[in-house]
């Protein structure tokens, strides 16, 4: 059964750059680093920068996928990070991009929602609180465009990640995760829910 895009998700796709929401969120300084913060549609993305978004996330997650059930299919991958849907949070440091995250405005079943695709930093960047600030930047989109959550699905074997989001970030599992009824599933889908339904 298709699921109808409600009204609020297909204004919210409309969007170009996001951060304009969110003005507040197009710089970021760690001790003595500062970082460029700047949002747009995958289709505004150039050949370099799609390049280098790739090369990061094979970097990064290859060996993930390779241990999963679902296994590494590059062509399947680069349709999804490109996909018309997908947005973009780039982080530069000195005009060269250090970190991404790819998330979409999408509906999960009937929840209007903020997903997250991939949160990836460069190594040398890690531990700097990009990868919370950039979280954090999706959770004030959603509080401002009234969206029910921000989700996200992490491998099991991905361990760092897992720590991050439960952890730090305070994301539990959510009502749509799979393991009460199939704990062989290699993967968990957590959530924050920022808005709910009066009604229910």
């Amino acid at each position: 059964m298709e699921i109808e895009v409600t009204e609020k998700i297909q204004k919210a796709n409309l969007i170009e750059k996001p951060l304009d929401l969110v003005p507040n969120f197009k710089k970021y300084k760690s001790n003595t680093l500062e970082f460029q913060i700047e949002s747009c549609k995958s289709c505004c993305l150039d050949n370099k920068v799609k390049t280098w978004i790739f090369d990061l996330f094979e970097r990064n997650m290859k060996t993930i996928y390779e241990k999963s059930k679902s296994g590494w299919n590059k062509k399947e991958k680069l349709q999804e990070l490109f996909d018309e849907r997908a947005y973009y949070i780039l982080v530069y440091n000195l005009d060269s991009p250090i970190g991404y995250c790819h998330y979409r405005f999408d509906m999960d079943f009937d929840n209007e929602v903020i997903y997250c695709y991939e949160l990836q930093i460069e190594d040398k960047f890690r531990r700097f609180g990009l990868g919370k600030f950039m979280m954090d930047i999706l959770e004030c989109l959603c509080e401002n465009l009234e969206l029910e959550k921000v989700m996200l699905t992490v491998s099991k074997y991905n361990q760092t990640g897992l720590k991050f989001f439960k952890e730090k970030m305070k994301y539990t599992l959510d009502e749509t995760d799979l393991n009460d009824d199939d704990p062989s599933v290699d993967y968990e889908i957590l959530s924050k829910v920022f808005w709910e339904d009066e009604e229910d």
